[in-house]
């Protein structure tokens, strides 16, 4: 035994060394705080050399490497202090949020639940993220239930249980929103989620309101200004529109920068302003960062070696959808020499004939929806599918983090998202020559796949039978009948105002278009009065199934597009039911998908250069019974064998892209421009 004065001494030393440590620390912590994260980790790091028993300091350390992103550093230092503490509260924390950050929420739920009891909100919310991380969302909503009840005044509780809500449905979001803002009447954020989720439930009117308060509350916070945008077009204000527009556009470069955490405009909300080619690529590369963020690519094993490639369609809309109405033959119609087709649903089962249509016509089908991005991932790549084919990427119910983890070698976005989709994980897209021309290369991120002729395709052509009488249409029977069944989100100043000008020029024409909400009904009517047009010369058609709704189409005399954001589904619509359609090829891909559509037809003297162009046109057919009438005995020869309307043909091109995609691949070439 060691001399009282030894003893003495050395816990004298101890003492000493403990006092110093603390001091040292204390000074890394300041570095930290005074924004020197380098020097602060510097010295923390020589003080763990000094130390590596101080788990004080240890565990600084790795707070300190969490927060400068480098997470997988942080975990070993976390898991040396467990292994000396296992019951180390703050330690086992941050390994379940670091766990999480590194895409890993099945090593991070155990943890969280062991803590769980404790009721901390951090955690809880920490255990409701990772819940939802692994799809199983009715114990992710469960978790956010008991904190926003337990803890009422803890904001961001009520911010993620509102999200993973609205995920499920706005209805389901709705209640909880409002006792949210109730609680936090000066949450920006929470009422900009209001009215969101008003918007999404058609209470246009609320929603502005809701966002506007939200922008007056926190004018830095960038969702809000976007919804508030939406709302203005769904209400036809189209003075608040131009002047949160112009607003918007001012600041892109600062809203879309890397270094902004927030999504300021969805790419598909984007397309439906006057946004140019560049701003949409700006728009959809900050929308995949921050809709993918922590995804990480899957260690997968390679893909047997083809034929047959195995394809896999990746949508959230196999349902009564306008993405079924144009691919819904598509399944069925491809070779199985060269293609295995399986197709892989992440949105809501309708149980619609559509559903069930694609389901028959492909080799495999699974249901995503209840997965994790991760665990759909893992299915995909346990499939050994060769290329995978995401054909929504932002739209509604898309989950972008499936592909973001790369299941498979090569990756295309097509049909579903009018624009790039900016994602460095996607390797190509699928357009064609009218839809992208040499000039707009730059509006993409990826490699670009021209298919032969046009890029959309459609269910196989069917003859129309005759309409109903124009009578029980409220269509006047001997007057030239305009139609534009674009959605009313399409209806922007300028292509309104054109539509006018072209009844200004045809006199007793009428429009026939889609019933709006009845306060943009209102507005547009007050539109059309203003411009010197009556406006009992706007009919207004009902919304109606789809059947019936093509039976209608042939009443009309000639279809007038939208010129920001052209017809799509609509366009092939009036088409094969024999009415043709005067379009401007726009100067971004969604404002040119109709001149693709008229092109493929041999239709393309119905492409008008510009605005004025369109107006002259169409005016012109509106006024000559003769030529309008030749134009559409031209469109009625086309119809029956034309390849627009020829499933098995179109399959036959996407079988040559995806074979030449996949050769590139194979002999270890970097994605590049094809033409099929």
């Amino acid at each position: 035994m060691l001399p009282s004065r030894v003893r003495s001494l050395g816990m004298t030393v101890r003492t000493i060394m403990a006092i110093d440590l603390d001091r040292e620390m204390t000074k890394a912590i300041a570095l930290a705080q005074a924004g020197k994260p380098r020097q602060a980790l510097a010295a923390m790091e020589k003080l763990v050399a000094r130390a590596p028993d101080a788990v004080a300091a240890r565990y600084n350390l790795a707070l300190m490497l969490l927060q400068s992103g480098r997470i997988a550093e942080a975990l070993p230092h976390l898991d040396r202090i467990l292994a000396r503490a296992p019951g180390h509260p703050p330690a086992l924390f941050s390994k379940a949020k670091a766990l999480l950050a590194l895409d890993r929420a099945a090593e991070s739920l155990p943890i969280l639940e062991a803590l769980a009891p404790g009721g901390d909100p951090e955690t809880l919310l920490a255990l409701g993220n990772a819940y939802r991380r692994l799809g199983r969302l009715d114990e992710a909503v469960a978790v956010g239930e008991r904190l926003t009840e337990t803890a009422p005044g803890f904001l961001p509780g009520h911010l993620n249980h509102a999200q993973m809500l609205a995920g499920r449905s706005p209805e389901a979001a709705l209640p909880a929103l409002e006792r949210a803002v109730a609680r936090h009447p000066q949450s920006a954020e929470l009422r900009g989620m209001l009215g969101q989720c008003l918007l999404r439930l058609d209470r246009h009117e609320e929603a502005a309101v809701e966002l506007g308060r939200a922008i007056a509350l926190d004018p830095a916070l960038a969702a809000p200004r976007g919804h508030r945008l939406r709302a203005c077009r769904e209400l036809a204000d189209w003075e608040g529109e131009d002047r949160l527009f112009a607003a918007l556009r001012a600041d892109l470069p600062a809203l879309t920068a890397p270094a902004n955490p927030q999504l300021a405009l969805a790419t598909q909300d984007a397309i439906f302003f006057p946004f140019d080619g560049e701003d949409i690529r700006a728009i959809a590369e900050a929308e995949s960062r921050f809709r993918a963020e922590g995804a990480k690519p899957l260690p997968r094993p390679r893909p047997a070696s083809p034929p047959p490639l195995v394809v896999g369609y990746l949508s959230p809309d196999i349902r009564e959808h306008a993405t079924m109405h144009l691919a819904g033959d598509v399944f069925a119609a491809h070779d199985r020499s060269r293609v295995r087709v399986n197709v892989y649903s992440v949105g809501p089962d309708d149980g619609s004939d559509w559903r069930g249509r694609v389901e028959r016509g492909c080799d495999a089908f699974a249901d995503l929806a209840g997965l994790s991005d991760r665990a759909a991932a893992e299915r995909i790549a346990a499939d050994g599918v060769n290329l995978l084919i995401d054909m929504s990427v932002y739209t509604r119910f898309a989950r972008p983090g499936i592909a973001a983890r790369r299941p498979a070698p090569v990756q295309a976005a097509w049909l579903g998202l009018a624009a790039t989709s900016g994602a460095p994980w996607m390797d190509y897209a699928l357009v064609d020559a009218v839809l992208v021309p040499p000039e707009h290369r730059h509006h993409f991120t990826e490699a670009l796949v021209f298919l032969p002729g046009c890029y959309q395709p459609n269910l196989a052509w069917i003859p129309p039978g005759p309409p109903p009488g124009r009578a029980t249409l409220g269509l006047p029977e001997e007057r030239v009948v305009f139609c534009s069944f674009n959605g009313h989100r399409k209806l922007d100043r300028a292509s309104f105002l054109a539509w006018m000008d072209v009844l200004a020029a045809v006199p007793d024409s009428v429009l026939w278009q889609l019933t709006p909400p009845p306060a943009a009904r209102r507005r547009l009517e007050d539109a059309a009065a203003a411009h010197g047009i009556d406006p009992a010369r706007l009919v207004w058609a009902p919304n109606l199934p789809r059947a019936a709704h093509l039976e209608r189409i042939p009443a009309a005399d000639l279809f007038l597009d939208a010129l920001v954001c052209g017809a799509h589904t609509t366009a092939a619509d009036a088409l094969r039911t024999g009415v043709p359609l005067v379009t401007v090829a726009g100067n971004r891909l969604a404002a040119r998908v109709s001149a693709s559509l008229l092109t493929a037809l041999g239709l393309s003297e119905l492409i008008a250069a510009d605005g004025a162009a369109f107006r002259d046109l169409a005016a012109a057919l509106g006024r000559d019974p003769a030529r309008l009438a030749e134009v559409r005995a031209k469109l009625a020869a086309a119809l029956p064998a034309a390849p627009l309307f020829d499933p098995r043909r179109f399959a036959r091109g996407l079988e040559d892209a995806f074979e030449a995609m996949w050769s590139r691949h194979a002999a270890g070439r970097r994605p590049a421009d094809i033409r099929v």
